[in-house]
């Protein structure tokens, strides 16, 4: 059962990876790049809580919700990359010279605690779970910092083969597939790559402490796995009196310390089905079998730690709501075509980047935010126009973003209607303006049929004295959809002589 489970999580991470790299142009696959997100529980009851609208695309998590009622907490240990990742990390380290027992099963209430607060702010609006989901967790560390370094170490590893002048004609093949598979067009480049980095590697360094440290005491998702199995009507591990010689062996390998002392019992709120304890058992005195149990199993959450939990939430919702970022405001945020109003786009986000990823593949715009739009638009997707643009010919955000906080537009709605901002010109960094020298780069870039930049021709007079007829560009407001390629390929040094708005934007209506 163990090479089972083994065989179940390699499978599910290498399709997780599978469907990481599908999440590019053309993105031409009938495989939602997005699975893993739509089948995170966490996900779906808290956007529901925050938007108080049902999200057809994530009835998926509620399936697999449903089905720990018989099954356990199995999505943990089968299933979850995270969980995948972390077992990963407990093997490298090896063996923690730690007692995993009495004290700290104390702290397996922190994850009801992180769980209820989430889903009381969720209830007022305040979306965070995307800080603790570890689906969400593993595609934001993916897409900002792993696939960045995984990019720039293999386009070093071809620079010093090609170097050597030997095997030409493969190497130039192989890097062609790369390219056409797995590699970006140019190299990336993500702002808070570092931080997503950082708290990714703190998550894993957590297993220097316990095994599975994220999974036993911090994670939500963990947490509402495990409140369904307190109702689970199945029961899976049975330890045989018997044969049973009190060694603890199981107790001592058990993932979660989800074993209790006497051995002959286990708490179904904990267990993630590894099957250790049925591994390692010298006596064989531990089985796996599905028979029915009706008793329910109690949480570790007191009724004090639940209003405790609860009033943490609200307190949060207060603290976020009123302070100074907190105030819900665009400022000058240019969010990606089909996006939601700005309440409701906030309420949905989970801050995955997954549009960010898919994104990097064609113009290259999305970064995740900071505070321009306060506490609440943190690491959400924005239009960075200096780094990249909305590619003219895509519209592939909103196909790949689970809650539908980017609606999935029709390319022609995309390109006439939804336009994400207007661009306007810095007269005193502008060539033409402030030099008086032709320039027609954001022109000729401009993508729509009728070109949202034109021109105004006129005669101005040089502080030499001589007379020429200069170009200056103006924005036919009209015209402009706020894609933001004028602003990229200004050839002005640092600020460019065109800055893109959120000006005139038009977001989708739901």
């Amino acid at each position: 059962m163990q090479l089972a489970r083994r065989i179940s999580q390699i499978i599910f991470f290498l399709f997780f990876i599978v469907l990481f790299f599908l999440a590019a142009f053309p993105y031409e696959t009938g495989i939602p790049a997005d699975l893993f997100l739509r089948a995170s529980p966490l996900i779906a009851i808290a956007t529901f809580l925050a938007t108080k609208k049902f999200i057809s695309t994530l009835i998926l998590a509620l399936v697999i919700l449903v089905l720990s009622v018989f099954l356990g907490r199995y999505f943990c240990g089968w299933i979850c990359p995270l969980g995948t990742t972390i077992d990963l990390m407990d093997r490298m380290i090896g063996k923690v010279k730690k007692k995993y027992s009495g004290v700290t099963r104390r702290f397996r209430a922190w994850k009801f605690s992180i769980l209820i607060v989430l889903l009381v702010a969720a209830l007022f609006s305040l979306q965070f779970v995307w800080f603790f989901d570890p689906i969400v967790i593993l595609t934001r560390t993916f897409t900002t910092t792993i696939y960045p370094l995984f990019t720039f170490f293999i386009e070093g590893v071809f620079n010093l083969l090609l170097g050597l002048g030997v095997f030409q004609d493969f190497l130039f093949s192989a890097y062609d597939f790369l390219r056409e598979t797995i590699l970006p067009i140019e190299p990336l480049f993500f702002q808070k790559s570092v931080l997503f980095g950082l708290i990714f590697f703190g998550i894993l360094s957590l297993n220097l402490f316990a095994k599975r440290f994220w999974c036993r005491y911090l994670c939500p998702l963990g947490a509402l796995f495990g409140f369904f199995s307190s109702f689970r009507l199945t029961r899976g591990i049975f330890t045989a009196d018997d044969k049973c010689t009190d060694c603890g062996r199981c107790q001592r390998e058990c993932k979660m310390d989800a074993i209790n002392d006497g051995y002959r019992s286990y708490s179904p709120i904990e267990c993630i089905e590894c099957m250790s304890c049925i591994t390692v058992c010298p006596t064989d005195a531990i089985s796996y079998k599905l028979t029915p149990r009706f008793a329910r199993e109690k949480t570790d959450v007191s009724r004090r730690r639940f209003i405790y939990s609860a009033a943490s939430g609200l307190l949060t919702l207060g603290l976020v709501k009123t302070g100074l970022p907190g105030k819900v405001t665009k400022g000058n945020v240019v969010r990606p075509p089909g996006a939601l109003p700005e309440a409701e786009f906030l309420d949905r986000c989970v801050r995955c980047q997954e549009c960010v990823k898919i994104c990097s593949s064609t113009g290259a715009c999305l970064q995740p935010a900071f505070l321009e739009s306060g506490w609440e638009g943190i690491w959400t997707p924005r239009v960075d126009a200096r780094q990249g643009y909305c590619e003219y010919n895509c519209n592939l955000c909103g196909k790949v973003c689970p809650s539908g906080a980017i609606h999935p537009a029709e390319m022609e709605k995309k390109q006439k209607e939804l336009r994400i901002g207007t661009a306007y010109f810095d007269r005193n960094r502008c060539i033409p303006w402030y030099r008086s020298e032709d320039c027609l780069v954001c022109e000729e870039h401009c993508p729509t049929p009728k070109k949202a930049i034109k021109f105004d021709s006129r005669q101005v007079q040089l502080p030499s004295g001589e007379k020429k007829i200069v170009k200056f560009p103006y924005v036919d407001e009209k015209l402009c959809i706020g894609c933001g390629i004028c602003v990229t390929k200004c050839p002005v040094e640092g600020p460019g002589g065109i800055f893109l708005t959120n000006a005139l934007e038009q977001r989708w209506d739901s």
